[in-house]
């Protein structure tokens, strides 16, 4: 409804007018002229073709006006602007659809352009162009006249409709009269000339409407060239992401495809996430703060949500008419706001919305481009979705659905790098689940699986934002915190209490008291490279948590790298120097000279038989006696190690698999048929499990390696052997 003030204003303006058009009685003599006729035909085409003006559309119509105006007099150009407005009103289904309101704003309209009409021709009497025959006003100092005349048309114009801005409280900003006197100005500077050529052919007058008919050609010819100009645009964007599944950078480009289109303050790019719609990518940081960074859910109102639910296309031509918009922040800096969705086989995938800084500023034809962009883009956002998924899966441990060894790699490589460049400190964290095995052998592997997939869980929410979270491999977890060493101390001490209070359920078990060793090392504190300090965490956890006693935290020192090399029980390399050897060294050189190097894998059957039924340091006196028999069977370049409990592990060089079963069939043979004396009349002997691995013909990549180590491990483990069989049996 329109106020009863802003109905006062516009009742006044259209009486006013009548009144003075009412003066047309004593001059209908003016229209016994044949030229009238083609003139209004003249002004009502060039009312209603718009010409583009840059970003903004502009008509011929003032120059029509002027040229009447000067002619005939205003009682012929007042009449011909206000029968051109109204019926342009009359064409336009927009305002028909509007109703009473719609067609009272055009009566309006015709009203106080009839108004502006009588205020230039009063400066054209005021400075004397009345009285001035044509001929004479077209001389090059008496034409500027047109100046003062055209600026009092325009200057009114914008007067009446600044003041009914004012009566119905619209908010508009300085920025948007600016705008708006600019655009004007410019269509009054291109249109006016067109007043100088009636004025030269003012004897052909019948004849200038079949001359402006070209000319109405050509704006209807830059029309249509500037449509597909844009729907090649937006073709080129389309082409240009086929290829691209880098979500931010299609985000970025759909955005700035949007605002090339329409022209808009502001832009913002919605995605669809489940049941809530999140504010991914803005043209405009200020806009962005005021966004809802947690989305938005489906259950609540409003015209983007709407936009989702009914998917079409939503336009507000006035936020501050419109209780759609009625919630959206910051909305006095906006006053209109077009919401496109983006569609992918008719499922809606996200959203555009374009915001304006004047009411009325998206057209049409604008609405059109931006639902072709939509369309197109809809299709290639959910394809990238789908490959980032795929990517992701790739990157994800199975098992526990934390990132794997080599996602962690590579973001601490990345990293590393960034804290290097911006001068700030990063910390490693290597956590191992304290006696795991014995939750598989309590509970069985399935009830052991959940605890391990439950704990990372655990880190996970325990870290949150704060870092990246890993599988390592095994029981292990790694985690890069982008923390200084005291805050970091901190962070993982609140860990390893968040893991210990933890109730581990799953199908009626409850898994209680289950503790980690935790390992920490910082840059720049400890070490500046990336693989040195994911070493030195590992240390830390083992020898400064693990050997101490379990369910705790340890910073790295350098008392720890004296434990690093030589495994202190069987006198064989640790499998942190194997690694460091095998990364640093053999991987390269395998890259370089093509070569290959195998892994041989060694586990002893049942060995807590012997730790039960004989004692630990029995165990550890066979343990002992096994490292003995490798060592001697171990050539010149091979790196033996004890992996850890009854594991060991093989380092051989350039060597292929028939060459690596060899080396494992004698080393299996010289265990197996040893006597172990484990009492005085004692003897027992040991069963070995072993398998190989060779790099990089069986496997490619180096993360794979890693990860692959600890699961090998695990299924030559005997509660491994016996859940096959078991399953062999049974299908069976």
């Amino acid at each position: 409804m329109i106020q009863s003030k802003d109905r006062v204003y516009i009742y006044a303006v259209i009486a006013i007018a009548c009144y003075y058009l009412s003066g047309i009685y004593h001059h209908l003599g003016s229209y016994t002229q044949f030229a009238i006729i083609p003139l209004f035909l003249l002004g009502i085409l060039v009312e209603i073709i718009q010409i583009p003006i840059g970003s903004a559309y502009g008509t011929l119509t003032v120059g029509v006006v002027l040229g009447t105006m000067i002619l005939f007099g205003p009682y012929v150009a007042a009449p011909l602007v206000a029968c051109a407005v109204l019926f342009q009103a009359v064409l336009n289904n927009k305002i028909l659809k509007k109703n009473q309101k719609g067609m009272l704003t055009a009566y309006f309209n015709a009203a106080q352009y009839a108004l502006c009409v009588f205020a230039a021709y009063g400066v054209f009497t005021w400075l004397g162009g009345r009285d001035i025959p044509v001929t004479q006003l077209l001389t090059s100092v008496r034409l500027l006249i047109l100046i003062p005349v055209a600026a009092t048309y325009m200057i009114m114009n914008h007067m009446f409709i600044y003041t009914l801005i004012y009566l119905r409280n619209d908010q508009l900003l300085a920025s948007n009269f600016r705008e708006l006197f600019l655009s004007d100005a410019m269509n009054y500077l291109i249109s006016t000339p067109f007043a100088v050529f009636m004025l030269v052919f003012n004897n052909y007058l019948p004849f200038i409407f079949l001359t402006f008919l070209p000319l109405l050609l050509f704006g209807q010819v830059m029309k249509l060239y500037q449509k597909i100009s844009r729907l090649n645009e937006v073709h080129q964007v389309n082409a240009q992401l086929q290829s691209e599944f880098d979500l931010d950078k299609i985000y970025n480009s759909i955005v700035e495809a949007a605002g090339r289109l329409t022209n808009c303050a502001a832009g913002v790019l919605w995605v669809l996430r489940g049941d809530r719609i999140y504010p991914v990518c803005s043209s405009d940081e200020s806009v962005a703060a005021q966004l809802p960074q947690e989305g938005m859910s489906l259950e609540q109102t409003g015209i983007v949500v709407n936009c989702v639910k009914n998917k079409r296309v939503e336009r507000v031509d006035d936020v501050w008419k419109d209780r759609r918009v009625k919630s959206i922040k910051g909305k006095a800096h906006f006053e209109s706001v077009l919401v496109v969705p983006l569609l992918s086989r008719d499922k809606v995938v996200g959203v555009i919305t374009c915001y304006g800084t004047r009411p009325y500023v998206f057209t049409a034809e604008q609405t059109e481009w931006v639902t072709v962009l939509a369309t197109q883009v809809g299709v290639i956002i959910e394809n990238a979705n789908l490959y980032q998924e795929l990517q992701e899966a790739t990157l994800r441990d199975p098992g526990t659905g934390l990132y794997n060894y080599r996602y962690f790699y590579q973001e601490l490589k990345r990293r590393m790098q960034m804290a290097k460049e911006q001068k700030r400190a990063l910390s490693i964290v290597i956590i191992d689940i304290d006696h795991f095995k014995k939750y598989n052998d309590t509970y069985g592997h399935v009830v052991g699986d959940e605890v391990l997939r439950q704990t990372g869980q655990v880190i996970q929410k325990t870290v949150g934002n704060r870092g990246v979270v890993a599988r390592y491999g095994g029981e292990e977890f790694a985690v890069i915190l982008d923390e200084p060493l005291e805050e970091a101390k901190l962070s993982v001490e609140h860990l390893r209490r968040a893991v210990a209070h933890n109730k581990f359920e799953y199908q009626g078990y409850v898994v209680q008291g289950v503790t980690i060793s935790v390992g920490l090392a910082t840059y720049p504190d400890h070490d500046q490279d990336e693989k040195e300090l994911l070493e030195k965490a590992d240390q830390a956890m083992y020898w400064g948590a693990k050997q101490r006693g379990r369910n705790k935290v340890a910073v790295y020192t350098p008392d720890f790298d004296a434990h690093l090399f030589v495994d202190q029980l069987t006198g064989l390399y640790t499998y942190h120097y194997l690694h460091m050897k095998m990364m640093d060294e053999y991987t390269s050189v395998s890259k370089e000279s093509g070569s290959q190097f195998g892994l041989i894998f060694f586990n002893v059957i049942e060995f807590d038989n012997i730790n039960r039924t004989f004692g630990f340091e029995i165990g550890n006196h066979v343990l002992r006696e096994i490292s003995v028999l490798i060592k001697q069977s171990v050539r010149h370049g091979e790196i033996a190690s004890r992996y850890g409990g009854d594991e060991f592990l093989l380092l051989v060089p350039s060597v292929d698999r028939v060459e690596a079963d060899r080396i494992r069939e004698r080393i299996v043979k010289a265990i197996t048929q040893h006597p172990f004396r484990v009492r005085d009349n004692v003897i027992v002997r040991v069963m070995m499990r072993s398998d190989i691995m060779i790099y990089p013909d069986e496997v490619a990549e180096e993360p794979q390696l890693i990860s692959m180590i600890p699961e090998t491990f695990l299924h030559l483990s005997s509660e491994w052997t016996e859940k096959e069989t078991e399953r062999v049996d049974t299908s069976s």
